[in-house]
């Protein structure tokens, strides 16, 4: 398949929010049943796209969006020593997955954070979504911190 990776575009934004939302959905279906069936992003990256310390990247083919990445450099003020990326989204639509996009769209961002100075990426990933662990580790991503939860 081909397809090329470059920033988000400003008419693609509204496609991008829909594409949120599947991702949010997909999570709910495969891994947290927490989350409300009926949430529907509305205008969350329309107020990120012109902020220097957050991206945007899209995968397409011509004029077809195939998937994203999104994340941002953490402000943590004077906590940490160094720089630290988070990697906070990642979508290919279903019909297009398998084709190398996620990893492409991995690699994109990796790039964009070392143009930035950043020493780390974090990212969090649901336990069971062998795939985008594995995905993650093959591009040299480790676990560092568990994130523990307690229904009551």
């Amino acid at each position: 398949m081909n397809f090329n990776i470059s920033k988000v575009m400003l008419n693609e934004i509204s496609e991008i929010n829909n594409m949120l939302t599947d991702l949010i959905q997909d999570e709910r279906k495969n891994y947290d049943s927490n989350i409300n069936e009926n949430y529907k992003v509305e205008e969350f990256y329309e107020k990120l796209i012109n902020n220097n310390d957050k991206t945007i990247f899209v995968a397409r083919d011509n004029d077809i969006v195939l998937g994203y990445v999104y994340g941002f450099i953490q402000d943590n003020g004077s906590l940490y020593n160094n720089k630290v990326a988070q990697l906070d989204a990642l979508f290919v639509k279903e019909q297009y997955r398998g084709n190398g996009i996620a990893r492409s769209l991995t690699k994109e961002f990796i790039n964009w954070a070392e143009e930035k100075g950043v020493a780390s990426i974090e990212l969090s990933v649901c336990k069971d979504n062998t795939n985008a662990i594995s995905l993650y580790e093959n591009e040299g991503f480790y676990i560092d911190k568990i994130l523990l939860r307690k229904k009551l």
